[in-house]
């Protein structure tokens, strides 16, 4: 049973995605507006500064030429100020000019006249060289305020300072739409990253899943995967190969481990069949000779009427003499003899025991040896008697004046012999038993099921493989051993 997934892969990857989006759209959205801030506080300062350095001589000169008696109206410095504070360039909310003491001499506001400023600003302007600026705190009328102080003093002679007052108010305001502009644009950057983020995490997760359900998927008893996705040619597509790979090798793991079960199934079956084979050959042996002999005695005194009855007791007698003699062999068959022989001397030698087999037969037989000449470590005997079955099974098997073809041949370290014939084949429903020891196809009274157990087990002690391609009109058994054959004990 598949646990269920509380967080997939594709999850994870697109909550990580949206959380990298998120923190680089606060991260971008907080520079962009703290950084359009300095510069809109920048200009404004700058701009103010601009304005108080331009009137600094026109306002110095004023207050020398009143000084000195010059020019006797006071109202210039007035001008002045409502200059500053008439101007649509700046948001001026007050201005006005101090002496060396701190009184004011000219203020937009007239009831400001006279009064004396001591505070920090005032003192530092009226003390220092150069412009400064400080930020007012809030609670005035129009909100916070930039205030401006700007030293009037000229060949090191000091006459007062002007001072000048910014609304900040336009400046907030900017500020304002601008943070509804930031927050818009990351809401977008967000919610698109994040789509784009989806897109190309559900792109790479779609064949991992897919080879997930393929390998949830796999047949336990074939192993065998269903469709996997579209070969790839990066890493998912090495993990499915190695997917692959890992099914091949347990196919042939899980094939070699049948084959190992089948082995010793059918070797604990061989063992159990020699003890009994053995005893029972005992048995009947014993009783078949005193048959035998009783039947001899009597075929020279029965009468001819009878004589048909004692024929018929000698072809039972032979027919249980062959059974138990195969039963013999088979049970027997533990052991071989190699020995090394040359291929085209075992196949004329096989070829022809198999023609004086056939003589009696009306089938012709056909043989055609395709291997070069090469030596074969063999059990000769054996493998006779694996061709000779093959070919008498073949005859029974094929049309009356029809032909069997015997053929041998070698590819890749291995020799083959190959028994065709045109018969009927052997219907689908027999061919996984066809080998199984008793078994036959043919009438009852005809065969023993032994011949085709006893190839096959002489086959496997050669190491070798024995195995048959059947249709309709035409059957091939073929043989197939190892040219260097079994081990120095001849044992599979």
């Amino acid at each position: 049973m598949k646990a269920p997934l509380i967080f997939s892969l594709k999850t994870k990857f697109i909550l990580i995605a949206a959380i990298i989006v998120a923190l680089s759209s606060i991260m971008w959205g907080s520079w962009v507006w703290h950084n359009e801030k300095r510069h809109l506080f920048e200009k404004l300062e700058g701009d103010g500064k601009l304005l108080l350095t331009a009137l600094k001589a026109p306002i110095i000169n004023a207050m020398t030429y009143e000084e000195i008696g010059v020019i006797d109206d006071v109202d210039m410095l007035d001008n002045f100020v409502e200059e500053i504070v008439g101007s649509h360039q700046l948001p001026t909310t007050y201005a006005f000019i101090i002496d060396r003491d701190g009184k004011v001499l000219a203020h937009n506001d007239y009831g400001e006249f006279g009064k004396t400023y001591r505070d920090p600003l005032t003192l530092a302007a009226l003390t220092g060289d150069d412009f400064m600026s400080k930020v007012a705190p809030e609670g005035r009328e129009n909100g916070p305020v930039l205030d401006l102080a700007l030293p009037l003093k000229v060949s090191g002679e000091r006459w007062g300072a002007l001072r000048v007052g910014l609304s900040m108010a336009p400046l907030e305001r900017q500020l304002a739409s601008l943070r509804v502009q930031v927050l818009t644009f990351s809401g977008l950057f967000f919610l698109l990253g994040t789509a784009i983020f989806y897109v190309v995490g559900h792109a790479i997760s779609k064949p991992l899943q897919q080879l997930a359900s393929a390998m949830a998927d796999v047949n336990h008893e074939t192993l065998e995967a269903k469709l996997l996705p579209q070969k790839r040619r990066d890493e998912i597509g090495l993990l499915q190969e190695s997917f692959l790979d890992m099914l091949r090798r347990l196919q042939t793991s899980e094939q070699e481990r049948q084959r190992a079960v089948a082995q010793m199934i059918r070797n604990e079956k061989l063992a159990t069949i020699g003890k009994i084979v053995a005893g029972v050959a005992h048995e009947v042996n014993n009783p078949l000779a005193a048959i035998s002999a009783c039947i001899y005695n009597l075929e020279g005194n029965v009468p001819h009427e009878l004589r048909r009855y004692t024929e018929i007791l000698k072809s039972g007698v032979q027919r249980i003499e062959t059974i138990v003699r195969q039963l013999t062999d088979f049970s027997q068959a533990r052991a071989l003899d190699l020995q090394p022989v040359s291929s085209s001397v075992f196949f004329k030698e096989a070829a022809g025991f198999a023609a004086m087999a056939l003589k009696k037969l009306d089938v012709t037989l056909v043989s055609i040896d395709s291997c070069p000449p090469m030596v074969l470590q063999i059990d000769k005997g054996k493998l006779h008697q694996v061709v000779l079955n093959l070919i008498l099974n073949a005859a029974d098997a094929a049309p009356s004046d029809s032909a069997i073809e015997f053929l041998a041949y070698c590819h890749d370290d291995f020799y083959f012999l190959a028994v065709r014939d045109k018969g009927a084949g052997i219907p689908p429903e027999e061919k996984e038993k066809i080998f199984e020891i008793f078994y036959t196809t043919k009438p009852a009274g005809e065969g023993s099921g032994i011949g085709l157990a006893i190839c096959r087990s002489i086959v496997e002690m050669h190491r070798g493989e024995i195995f048959f391609e059947s249709s309709p009109g035409e059957t091939t058994f073929i043989v197939k051993i190892p040219v260097d054959g079994g081990d120095v004990n001849g044992q599979a």
